[in-house]
């Protein structure tokens, strides 16, 4: 019975040891978790902050280009009024002006692919806000390339500009100073080898017509083909109503063939008939830009907007952030499209004619750095608001070089009462564009486009002596004269209807055999539509490229038109 009764009071004692045992060991199982979750608390924490630091954007982590070393600087083949020689900026305002371009210095050096730093064009996008929402129209109003100025004979004036990105480093925080002009650089000729036959292209004649992107781009290129035609000008984007091909870019819309992605298909259906495209941009203006970024705009000495009609939509080409955004629009528009021929860079200018633009606070701080007792407008300051274009220009064909396609530069070339073209100076104290400061740089384009239109000017001289198809002859020689063989020429005609009666199928033959009379590398025509309108076009078409082939065939023969 003892020990019965010392083996119950040890039983309570053996199960009280046993749950202690069984409580250790729990505690045992528990105690690391706290510890656990303390440790992925604090990695958690450490992690974020690693990220935050090495991933957020930071002002010195901006997408930026890197400029090339020993970037050309501008030049000019003429002296300038009261000087030796025409001068150029010193090479770190040279570099600070072009620096948003990577590429090679001179073209024949560039790679066959564009720089990896041009590449970030995701954070370029998105730096000024978000685009617009696009714009659907059914049947846009045409813009051509082309109108006849005021009837005026004391102050003709070139055809308006129609239609119309890369962090680029400012604008040299101190004058620009001239040193004498140096001969442009020898250069690898342009990979073109066949005479040019070219028609200008614009989608906005052909809404309406119940046609898909690819169904009009595989009529259209087949029509060319029967015409002869070996080069297409694409109107890429049309400053009011958007782009014509896929495009996300920062401000950029699309029009109804922009969706479709009209310029796609046109490169597939041109390129199986052996049809080189080039993109046709004008610059620069932009309506949604221009509506987005007041500060771009170009102004006027009082201070106003520069606007000289409802169509227009000038940038201030100075501005750095114009400058960076333009860039980059080319930029996005070559990567997209890598089967592009090249680009063509339209009717470049800064004002219809006059003194009219720009006296923004770009140009104003600007200009009085670097002539600080000359005065606004006067000869000093015409030349300097005409380097800013040519920078602009000459950056953008850089660029185009870097992806190794061709740089086409179109511009009216007027033509005074006596017939005569006026001369490169002239031009560039009028609308900003300076053709020689353009050739006679190492950046310069592969070809320049004349619009040498016979009609435009007997409608605005109300001369139908001395302006005549043949008139087109005379115009091609002193153009090539102009450029010097600095590039190569391509003669601009129109079917368009000045006032004085446009060109039915005889007249436009006249004036293509009379152009390549006198040797240009080729002829472009505007445009597609018109040539559509014209009654025995095609017929007509190679007779005229008969006659370029054969120069001694007589004009006559190539029909009566008056």
């Amino acid at each position: 019975m003892l020990k019965r009764q010392m083996a119950k009071s040890a039983k309570p004692t053996a199960m009280a040891a046993k749950g202690l045992a069984t409580r250790a060991s729990m505690w045992k199982l528990l105690l690391p978790l706290p510890l656990a979750a303390s440790i992925v608390m604090a990695a958690g924490m450490l992690g974020r902050s690693w990220y935050t630091a090495s991933v957020s954007p930071r002002p010195d982590r901006a997408a930026r280009v890197v400029a090339p070393t020993g970037a050309p600087a501008l030049a000019q083949t003429t002296p300038s009024r009261g000087s030796a020689a025409y001068h150029q900026p010193t090479p770190q305002a040279d570099a600070s002006a072009l620096a948003p371009v990577a590429a090679a210095t001179a073209r024949r050096q560039r790679p066959p692919l564009a720089p990896k730093a041009l590449n970030a064009r995701s954070n370029l996008r998105y730096s000024f806000g978000p685009a617009p929402e696009p714009v659907a129209p059914s049947n846009e109003a045409a813009l051509r390339p082309s109108e006849p100025p005021p009837a005026v004979v004391s102050a003709p004036r070139p055809a308006p500009v129609t239609t119309t990105p890369l962090v680029p480093a400012p604008e040299p925080q101190t004058p620009a100073r001239l040193s004498p002009m140096r001969p442009p650089e020898p250069r690898i000729e342009t990979v073109m080898a066949t005479r040019i036959r070219a028609v200008r292209f614009d989608a906005s004649y052909y809404y309406g017509r119940g046609r898909s992107a690819r169904e009009l781009a595989e009529e259209l290129a087949q029509s060319w083909s029967d015409q002869g035609i070996n080069l297409v000008y694409f109107y890429a984007y049309n400053r009011v109503y958007g782009a014509r091909y896929r495009t996300r870019y920062a401000g950029n819309v699309m029009e109804d063939y922009g969706r479709q992605d009209l310029l796609r298909h046109m490169l597939r259906e041109c390129h199986e008939r052996n049809i080189k495209v080039v993109a046709w941009i004008q610059g620069v203006q932009h309506k949604q830009i221009w509506e987005a970024h007041p500060a771009w705009r170009q102004k006027t000495a009082e201070g106003s907007d520069y606007k000289p009609d409802t169509d227009s939509y000038f940038l201030c080409v100075r501005n750095p952030e114009v400058m960076q955004w333009w860039l980059g629009l080319v930029d996005e528009l070559l990567q997209s499209y890598p089967d592009l021929d090249g680009v063509d860079l339209a009717e470049f200018q800064l004002d219809l004619w006059g003194d009219h633009a720009c006296y923004c606070e770009h140009c104003r701080a600007q200009f009085a750095q670097a002539h600080p007792r000359k005065n606004s407008p006067g000869d000093e300051w015409r030349e300097f608001r005409a380097e800013g274009l040519s920078r602009i220009i000459l950056a953008t064909s850089r660029l185009a070089h870097s992806y190794g396609k061709e740089v086409h530069v179109t511009t009216v070339l007027t033509a005074r009462p006596d017939g005569k073209l006026m001369t490169s100076a002239q031009l560039r104290d009028a609308i900003g564009f300076d053709l020689d400061a353009i050739l006679s740089n190492s950046d310069r384009p592969d070809v320049l486009q004349a619009e040498l239109i016979w009609q435009q000017w007997a409608a605005t001289y109300r001369d139908r002596g001395t302006f005549t198809p043949e008139w087109t002859t005379a115009a091609v020689r002193q153009a090539k004269g102009m450029i010097g063989g600095r590039a190569r020429l391509i003669a601009h005609v129109e079917v368009t209807d000045f006032g004085s009666g446009g060109l039915d199928g005889p007249r436009l033959a006249r004036t293509i055999a009379a152009a390549s009379e006198a040797g240009p590398f080729g002829v472009d025509i505007y445009d597609a539509h018109l040539l559509a309108q014209t009654e025995g076009a095609a017929r007509y078409l190679q007779l005229a490229w008969a006659a370029a082939e054969q120069p001694r065939v007589s004009l006559v023969a190539l029909g009566n038109g008056g």
